[in-house]
């Protein structure tokens, strides 16, 4: 008689210790390590990477360009910076803001200003077109100079960060890839630092990109500063993959068991 309540009972812990086995190896599969949240792993230290020239963004379509034109004679450098007469302030290119004039860039990529007419900014850098503006300048005033911002440059950072969303740069600066992830209140313990992927535009044609940011040597790649409209993706690590789905596995694993147990009861007898 002790025989036949005491076997059902060692199935039933069976069961569960297999059930326990079961969900312990998960875990420790799961267990996110040191290395796997360390940015830029290197034994080497200081460590140092040449990275080129400095980046400077380039003028996009839609850009909203802020154009500020001064010289020794400030009455004839002040045509540069107002709407003209027969040009309507809230026209396709050129938007007033209190005393300041920015043009907006068009799908064609060329700007219209006063006295030097319309003429192409895309794929100029910020230091380029305020070059090419001096230059046509310089002819009608002396010694011009010229300060251009890009008012709306901006990105997207999405995913396993704290604070997701778009990316506003005032005045078009260039942003490193720890820079935007800073301002996205830096990756969740969660986030794979080693698949980071870019989805970047360029000349209409959308590419994705994958860096890994535990690694010195993508200081070097082209997608360490990021560009206008750039979206940065955040992608789940394997331990939050597991671990999610940790849950309705313990549940089928127990039903599991114990259809097993009942199974080897009824047969029993």
């Amino acid at each position: 008689m002790n025989y036949l309540i005491l076997k059902p009972i060692k199935l039933k812990m069976k069961s569960k210790i297999i059930l326990f086995f079961v969900c312990t190896a998960i875990l420790f599969q799961s267990c996110i390590t040191k290395k796997n949240t360390l940015y830029v792993q290197t034994k080497k230290l200081p460590f140092k990477i040449e990275s080129g020239f400095p980046f400077e963004p380039k003028i996009k379509s839609d850009n909203i360009l802020n154009i500020i034109v001064t010289a020794d004679n400030p009455e004839a450098a002040a045509v540069f910076n107002l709407v003209t007469s027969n040009r309507n302030a809230n026209s396709e290119n050129t938007i007033s803001q209190g005393n300041s004039v920015t043009y907006l860039v068009d799908y064609k990529g060329f700007i219209e200003m006063p006295v030097l007419g319309r003429f192409k900014v895309e794929g100029l850098k910020k230091s380029e077109l305020e070059d090419l503006l001096k230059e046509k300048i310089s002819k009608i005033v002396d010694n011009p100079v010229v300060i251009v911002r890009i008012l709306n440059y901006r990105l997207y950072v999405v995913g396993e960060v704290n604070r997701s969303g778009e990316q506003r740069l005032d005045n078009g600066e260039r942003v490193t890839i720890f820079e935007a992830i800073s301002r996205a209140g830096d990756l969740t313990i969660n986030g794979n630092r080693k698949k980071i992927r870019i989805l970047r535009e360029n000349d209409g044609v959308q590419t994705l990109n994958v860096i890994d940011i535990t690694k010195p040597d993508f200081i070097n790649s082209d997608f360490y500063f990021l560009q206008q409209n750039d979206v940065v993706i955040v992608d789940p690590n394997s331990t939050k993959i597991t671990t999610s789905s940790i849950g309705p596995f313990a549940t089928a694993m127990s039903i599991i068991t114990s259809a097993i147990s009942l199974y080897l009861l009824i047969d029993r007898f």
